[in-house]
């Protein structure tokens, strides 16, 4: 299940002053010393999701972070506990063979009664959703004096990197006005037939026609009153439409269609419910079916990318610094808990509850020579309790299931009887061979862990980006580890793969090292070579404290 996040900016969070951009590939690492601020670029995917799901950005814990992350509320993310600032975060995806979600999917395409201009307009905003391939969500959070509370003041929608709807709030959240982009890509008339539908309106977008319809609907009111970005494009098919479904008797917008904005919280929608225009005398059924297909295509372009993103951060996992060794009775739970996973108890849950392939995939992974070599293998059994007081034994309760450690001699070992290596570095084979997740997100992998397991965990991170289609998002300080992908590249690229290795290439690996100067963050990007080599020096020196040791 591959991730179809892409890239992740951040703006006044923590550490992070000025707006920093972070590419996602198969593979990301973030280097950089301690409170250097890689830990906080994974919290800010789990507040964007806190931010879509509640509607809330002021909060402390989060939904993936257990009792890991504490985000303190706004006044403590924010950076430098500056009020005044605004924090912004912007997730990009990329499409793919996916979609941005619809309310209504294809909602007039069963009936028999919808003539052939309303099939036109139905087909035009379809070719208009076609031409998405890359969608970006940008959030603002604010504080109010006002309110005393945190706001959702702006949310933004960029498709196919350009920006194409924005709705913003005042430093109250209240009063929502909402701007659309006419000379965006999307909304020129390639491959949208033309007619009378679209014909009787061009003038909107020659300013050097004449305004047959007067002042009324006329181009500068048109402009000011609907909050319309655009310059003379002889092709946009926006205003057409919009004309068509004022044509309709919908409601007037008001200014920056905060009619149709009612149900925002703040600057962002509700989720859970499309968008309504409002309409005075629909009359026939043509400007009833006018109205919701446009409904519908409101909701697309407004609610279905925040949907999108939410459904890929529901889809993500994060594993956080310190995991847990389960207790000797550990037992199989029915309940699920995400956050779970922050501790590292989630991954001994899957592997009581998942599927053999799972457990024999981690086994492998820890005990073969090949791979981890941690010395340790696994094995599920199931056990029961009986009580043998009396002459025949009496079963006690249901069946229960049990993982023990394999040693090289076989014999079973519970994890509180082996090395913290052991219980650190599992949860991390059972994140990276679990195929239920799309981004995986981990800080410090290698923890408590020898050089050569760490070493190992490149090749672990491989398999599971090439061979099972996951994202891995690492914080980590390991050198063996980014060695590994470094070697697997070059061998790639020379043809020296051993057999049964995925080939592993530049642009599946994105090394980021984060520094801070004068109290912000700076993100650079290090390019990596066909032959495993960096294409440019990092900002001070890669693992200076080797070369001041030995020499």
């Amino acid at each position: 299940m591959s991730s179809l996040i892409k890239s992740l900016s951040l703006k006044n969070f923590k550490g992070f002053s000025e707006e920093v951009h972070i590419e996602l590939r198969p593979i990301t690492l973030l280097f950089g010393a301690n409170s250097a601020g890689k830990s906080s670029v994974l919290q800010a995917l789990q507040l964007a999701r806190e931010i879509l799901e509640r509607g809330d950005a002021n909060i402390d814990r989060t939904r993936q972070g257990g009792d890991t992350i504490d985000l303190g509320g706004f006044c403590n993310f924010v950076h430098n506990r500056d009020l005044s600032r605004e924090v912004t975060l912007t997730v990009e995806l990329e499409l793919g063979d996916d979609s941005i979600p619809e309310f209504f999917e294809d909602a007039i395409e069963d009936r028999s009664d919808v003539d052939a201009e309303v099939w036109r307009f139905h087909e035009t905003l379809d070719i208009i959703r076609n031409q998405v391939k890359q969608v970006a969500v940008r959030l603002n959070v604010s504080w109010s004096d006002f309110l005393e509370t945190v706001v959702i003041s702006g949310y933004r929608v960029d498709f196919n990197g350009d920006w194409c709807a924005e709705v913003v709030t005042d430093r109250t959240g209240q009063q929502p006005k909402l701007s659309l982009n006419v000379r965006h890509a999307i909304f020129e008339g390639t491959n949208i037939e033309s007619g009378d539908l679209f014909d009787a309106v061009a003038h909107w977008v020659r300013p050097d026609a004449p305004d047959a319809f007067g002042d009324e609907l006329g181009l500068v009111r048109k402009q000011t009153e609907y909050g319309l970005h655009y310059g003379s494009i002889p092709e946009s098919v926006l205003l057409p439409v919009l004309d068509v479904v004022f044509s309709a008797y919908a409601d007037s917008p008001n200014a920056g269609f905060s009619a149709w904005l009612r149900d925002f919280r703040g600057a962002l929608p509700r989720l859970d419910k499309p968008i309504q225009i409002p309409a005075g005398r629909p009359e026939t059924a043509s400007n009833v079916f006018v109205l919701q297909e446009f409904s519908a295509f409101m909701s697309w372009l407004l609610i279905g990318p925040c949907r999108l993103l939410l459904d890929q951060l529901k889809k993500s996992r994060y594993l956080g610094p310190l995991r847990r060794i389960p207790p000797r009775d550990f037992d199989h739970a029915l309940t699920k808990n995400e956050g779970a996973w922050s501790d590292g108890m989630a991954a001994w849950q899957a592997l009581l509850g998942g599927t053999d392939q799972l457990v024999a995939a981690c086994s492998e992974w820890m005990g073969h020579p090949q791979k981890l070599a941690t010395g340790y293998g696994l094995k599920r059994s199931i056990l029961r309790e009986f009580d043998v007081s009396g002459p025949e034994p009496v079963p006690l309760g249901d069946k229960r299931r049990r993982l023990t450690l394999l040693d090289g001699a076989g014999l079973p070992h519970l994890p509180q009887d082996v090395g913290v290596g052991i219980s650190q570095v599992l949860p991390v084979v059972v994140a990276a061979q679990d195929r239920s997740a799309g981004l995986v997100t981990i800080e410090q992998p290698e923890l408590h862990i020898h050089p050569a397991v760490q070493v190992g965990l490149g090749d672990l991170f491989i398999d599971g980006a090439m061979q099972h289609g996951l994202s891995f998002l690492i914080e980590t300080h390991s050198e063996h580890l980014i060695l590994r992908l470094l070697r697997r590249i070059r061998e790639a690229h020379l043809g020296d793969l051993a057999e049964g290795l995925p080939e592993l290439h530049p642009d599946d690996v994105a090394i980021n090292c984060l520094t801070r100067t004068d109290g912000a963050v700076r993100v650079d990007r290090i390019p990596v070579t066909v032959e495993g080599d960096f294409a440019k020096r990092w900002p001070q020196g890669f693992f200076d404290e080797r070369g001041a040791e030995l020499f």
